[in-house]
């Protein structure tokens, strides 16, 4: 978006490539209005996501306590 003498222009580029302009009476619009031909031509894609496995974690009780009661034997 760019202004000259007291218009604003949202700036963009369609699918082709081409470069396109049109003018408003405010920021606000130019930008909102650039914004969604630049989604139009170049629409966002999702991204590829891998889901990962979901494995359990081992329990952490039962092995804290085997350590403490051999240490416990280990030092009668």
């Amino acid at each position: 978006m760019f202004e000259k003498d007291g218009k604003f222009y949202a700036d963009w580029r369609d699918k082709d490539g081409n470069r396109k302009r049109k003018s408003f009476k405010s920021r606000r619009a130019a930008l909102r209005y650039e914004e969604e031909q630049k989604e139009l031509a170049h629409p966002k894609m999702k991204a590829r996501v891998t889901q990962l496995p979901k494995y359990s974690a081992p329990d952490s009780k039962g092995t804290r306590e085997t350590r403490a009661t051999t240490l416990r034997l280990l030092k009668r």
